[in-house]
């Protein structure tokens, strides 16, 4: 392993271990379904540009799609730019729709695709985002421009199973606070636990399905006890707390891969091909 997978993994693990050193509040939200699609241009140069898009569904108080209790739903496009063979630089911008808010994410990112042993493929991304809530309605509540940094890593594996090919991943993605002044913050704002499994219909196209356990993290503050008609307790005091809300994800993927061709367009070019082919055989 070399030494740059090494210092990475140490501090993922150092600001995971400080999220969760205190005690804190479990609650599980109902589970949410998502949908993401992917489309991404190759250059001859190594770079990329890319597009998805994305759509959540669950109980929820409010929609933006109500028959298809949709809740969220976001764009983005983002350009990648290859350094060296194994390491790139980026950003992107997202536009997210929620009920009432329009919130833009704006994103700079450092990537490392390296390999552990020749055997799994290890990428890890260090990167900063902006976000900036724009509301669309006047309605109670406010929420202020904050940015955060993010850190995720992923393994992966492609393999065979007959004729077809298939791919497993599995990753983790942590975000940590830097300025959020709409609420008493605490180190780590979110985390997502995901494996993704894709079937490799050809070069250029994957399907996929995955599921994630997606943890925002809060401070809650004391509350005293609730009691119903009898004066029996519904609800026992808490005290000040660490508030983890869990959300269980299922969902489906799709990527379209574009790829520019490297050979000359000359006269001939094509019927070359084919005699070198019909050669092999």
């Amino acid at each position: 392993m070399s030494n740059f997978n090494k210092i990475y993994i140490l501090l993922l693990f150092c600001v995971t271990h400080i999220s969760v050193a205190q005690e804190t509040e479990k609650r599980y939200l109902d589970t949410s379904f998502w949908t993401i699609w992917n489309v991404d241009y190759q250059l001859n140069n190594g770079d990329s540009v890319f597009f998805e898009g994305n759509t959540r569904s669950s109980n929820f108080d409010s929609y933006i799609v109500d028959g298809l209790k949709m809740n969220r739903a976001h764009v983005m496009l983002g350009y990648a730019h290859k350094l060296t063979p194994k390491l790139y630089i980026g950003a992107s911008i997202r536009s997210v729709f929620e009920p009432n808010w329009n919130v833009w994410y704006y994103r700079g990112f450092l990537q490392h695709n390296g390999q552990i042993g020749g055997l799994l493929d290890f990428q890890k991304r260090l990167q900063y985002e902006y976000i900036s809530p724009n509301e669309i309605e006047d309605k109670p509540g406010d929420r202020s421009d904050f940015g955060r940094f993010g850190f995720w890593a992923m393994l992966g594996k492609s393999f065979p199973i007959g004729n077809a090919k298939f791919r497993g991943e599995f990753s983790y993605e942590i975000f940590v606070h830097t300025n959020d002044e709409s609420t008493e913050e605490r180190l780590v704002d979110l985390s997502r636990l995901r494996f993704d499994f894709y079937y490799l219909l050809n070069e250029n196209i994957r399907i996929g399905a995955f599921a994630m356990r997606d943890t925002q993290f809060f401070f809650a503050p004391a509350t005293l006890p609730s009691y119903d008609e009898d004066g029996n307790i519904v609800q026992p005091a808490k005290p000040e707390r660490n508030l983890n809300l869990i959300t269980p994800v299922y969902g489906l993927t799709f990527k379209y891969s574009f790829r520019t061709k490297e050979d000359c367009n000359c006269p001939g070019e094509g019927r070359e091909k084919r005699r070198k082919k019909l050669m092999k055989k």
